[in-house]
């Protein structure tokens, strides 16, 4: 697909500028019109009350929902912090919160690591339904979401993450974005525009979303669009010697300053339209966004057409959401909510060779259709009891299909019932408990698969079937005031996911060759965690320490061979023939695991007499895994000990930071990994808030990222040592509600 990005931009700008500041006049009539209206309304009112002070006065009932502070880990990025932190990925979004790290696979990927946890243990939800991309198949593949439509952010850690099911028993990032209308916007319209330019890869994204609303219906609409080049960096994309020590072969090419093929683009939008009254909402969205982008800095054994280099993959990915989402507010005390959902997502996107002159042929086409389900009913028991019920429904088709297929079609259903509860014991003790049961059944769609290096067929199972239970229990105690203790307790359970049963072949985006195992038993998960915040005027404390036990520990391992497909036949061999024609052979294995780790932040706004409002920060975070067996060595990409700083100020409409992280080298990176060395980071953030109106602001904001241009090599990613993370940026933007 083609983008015409300056057309769209510089269109986009203009029409958004015009209605912006075209409703100013408008805007203040109405706002003096409403002040007329008021004080008219509130001297009849006077008059009225003192005429007939013997009359009874009906008021309106006014429901105020509060929401307790639970013992749950929960961090949500929103306003001015969501738009200062948004990334080109996911992962890059959230890399700054306490125990997340980011999953990067070249500029144009980047997913969330929570506790050392990714993949199909961390789910990406949107708007409370799975994101159903595939990024949890493969590390490669980016979730399908720009992040500058996202109103909120929130990540979920521990026991509280029950609801969600199996898939999150690392972590859950749910992506608030409005595209269904909850209420009638003030004024009867709203919105919101974004723009932001970073100078290294010359990245120029942007984004406008309506909200136009009258009576009962309201509707929503967005669009935005993104394109980059190749991301530079300060040093060479390859690690050679640790190349040299993963392949044992020298590599034939290397680039300088750049990563290859890392360019990307993007585009999409949403309509969404629903009927609001007092009783709640029900209404309905579509949503679909492309995206093409590269897999630095190639993959072995392709060559452009006609040439001698490195070819380059490109992944174009489509995925169209369509949703409907039902809140009902009833007048039972016992039963004051229900919520319902209904999605169906069809994903599916293709890699390709990019040839010198046009695009070649598909290598593969991968495609995910899912329909999901959720019921809530929120029912309470006086002021001692606040709890959830509910069931999630799923059915979900994989299917992929080329010359370089490495997992079998599927087909998957799974249906899940799940109760939470609040026990408000006293004012300064609640308890919360839950439970979840879940049944999986996986059906290949083929009796057999074939694979590469093996003449013989492997023979498939009709149905592998998981029954799978989780229960948790969360105490939260105020020790002190503004000061409180709380314990987490989770036993949880996850069934296998597709590749992990299934996957036999070649994976090139990962560099590997992946072996399933059909025989593996579900994941089964044990979790306590102890933590404890303070929440001053001018100080603020948190800290938790956690410990997991995990039985049956699904993870690809390196087998110490490789697999060379530049003979005829291609063939498994314990040495690479050269870095473009072998792929180490990974096979995914269960064996008992155990992680600990803690997260720690202090902040402090101390009073030194001056307009400045200063604010200091410390911050580290830590994750280690091993397995119980001591000959397994460690659990393979990990992030390290990291610890650093932040310097802040306050000033009128002016805020400000100067961010220091080091993060320690990663010598535990597993069996047959490499190491990553220690990096020292500087970053700063600059912003200015100009309040137009109480209505209407823009926020100014500027960005320098990686300020020493240091070499880092992220060591959660299977491309850490043929992709460097981006050298120093510059990044310029605007963010205008109105």
């Amino acid at each position: 697909m083609k983008f015409s990005q300056a057309y769209y931009s510089y269109y986009i700008l203009l029409i958004t500028l015009l209605f912006f500041f075209s409703n100013a006049a408008l805007s203040k009539d109405q706002g003096a019109r409403k002040k007329s209206i008021a004080e008219n309304n509130a001297n009849t009112q006077n008059r009225t009350s003192s005429n007939s002070q013997q009359e009874p006065i009906k008021l309106k009932t006014i429901t105020i929902e509060a929401t307790e502070v639970g013992a749950e880990p929960i961090r949500k990025l929103e306003s001015r912090e969501l738009r200062v932190h948004t990334g080109e990925t996911l992962g890059k979004t959230l890399e700054r919160e306490m125990g997340v790290s980011n999953l990067s696979y070249g500029p144009g990927v980047g997913q969330p690591v929570i506790r050392g946890m990714s993949g199909p243990r961390v789910r990406i939800m949107q708007n409370g339904v799975g994101a159903h991309d595939l990024s949890a198949l493969s590390p490669d593949l980016a979730v399908a979401f720009e992040t500058m439509l996202a109103d909120s952010i929130t990540v979920l850690r521990g026991p509280a993450t029950l609801r969600y099911g199996g898939n999150a028993i690392g972590g859950m990032v749910d992506i608030k974005h409005q595209r269904i209308p909850e209420k009638i916007p003030l004024n009867g319209a709203t919105g919101r525009m974004d723009f932001r330019y970073d100078h290294n890869s010359s990245d120029k994204s942007g984004m406008i979303g309506l909200d136009i609303g009258k009576g009962n219906f309201a509707i929503h609409v967005d669009y935005f669009q993104r394109s980059s080049n190749n991301t530079r960096i300060p040093g060479v994309a390859l690690d050679e010697a640790a190349i040299r020590q993963q392949f044992q072969v020298d590599p034939e090419t290397n680039s300088s300053k750049v990563i290859q093929n890392s360019n990307a683009n993007s585009q999409g939008g949403s309509a969404g339209i629903s009927m609001i009254g007092k009783h709640g909402h029900l209404g309905g969205s579509y949503h679909e966004m492309v995206r093409n982008y590269g897999i630095p800095p190639g993959v072995p054994g392709h060559t452009d057409a006609g040439g001698a280099g490195q070819e380059a993959i490109r992944i174009d990915m489509n995925q169209r959401r369509y949703e409907l989402d039902g809140l009902l507010k009833t007048y039972w005390q016992s039963l004051p909510k229900v919520r319902a959902k209904l999605s169906y997502i069809d994903y599916d996107h293709k890699d390709y060779d990019r040839s010198a002159s046009a695009r070649g042929p598909s290598l593969t086409q991968f495609k995910n259709s899912v329909w999901e389900s959720r019921l809530e009913m929120n029912h309470q028991r006086g002021g001692w009891l606040d709890g959830i019920f509910g069931m999630q429904w799923q059915n979900r088709n994989f299917s992929a299909t080329g010359i370089e297929t490495f997992t079998p079609s599927t087909n998957t259903d799974s249906l899940g019932f799940f109760l939470t509860e609040t026990l408000f014991i006293t004012d300064r003790l609640n308890l919360e408990v839950g439970a979840r049961i879940e049944h999986q059944t996986t059906n290949p769609k083929s009796n057999e698969v074939r694979m590469a290096g093996i003449s013989a067929p492997l023979p498939l199972p009709n149905t592998l079937s998981y029954l799978t239970y989780s229960f948790a229990a969360s105490l939260n105690y105020e020790i002190l005031p503004q000061t409180s203790l709380y314990l987490n307790w989770q036993h949880a359970q996850r069934a296998p996911d597709v590749q992990e049963l299934f996957a036999s072949g070649p994976h090139f985006a990962t560099r590997s060759f992946e072996l399933g195992r059909l025989n593996l038993d579900a994941e089964q998960t044990n979790h306590y965690e102890l933590g404890l915040r303070f929440t001053g005027k001018h100080a603020s404390f948190l800290a938790n320490g956690y410990y997991k036990s995990i039985q049956d520990f699904i993870y690809l391992e390196n087998q110490g061979f490789f697999f060379n497909f530049a003979p005829d036949p291609p063939r498994f061999q314990q040495t690479c023939a050269n870095l473009r024609n072998c792929l180490p052979v990974f096979g995914y294995q269960a064996n008992h695991a155990n992680f600990w780790g803690y997260e720690a932040e202090i902040t402090a706004h101390p009073r030194l007499g001056s307009p400045l409002g200063p604010r200091l920060t410390l911050f580290s975070d830590y994750v280690r895994g091993w397995f119980q067996n001591g000959t397994l060595g460690d659990v393979p990409r990990l992030p390290p000990l990291r610890f650093g700083g932040e310097v802040g100020f306050q000033w009128t409409q002016w805020r400000g930071g100067l961010r220091y992280t080091h993060a320690l080298e990663q010598n535990r990176p597993g069996n047959l990994e490499t190491e990553t060395p220690s990096y020292h980071r500087l970053d700063l953030d600059l912003t200015y808030d100009w309040k137009m109106s109480d209505h209407r602001k823009i926020l100014f904001f500027a960005k320098l990222s990686n300020m020493t241009n240091t070499t880092i090599r992220n060591s959660t990613s299977f491309l850490r040592n043929f992709a460097p993370e981006a050298g120093f940026s510059a990044q310029v933007g605007m963010s205008a509600t109105f």
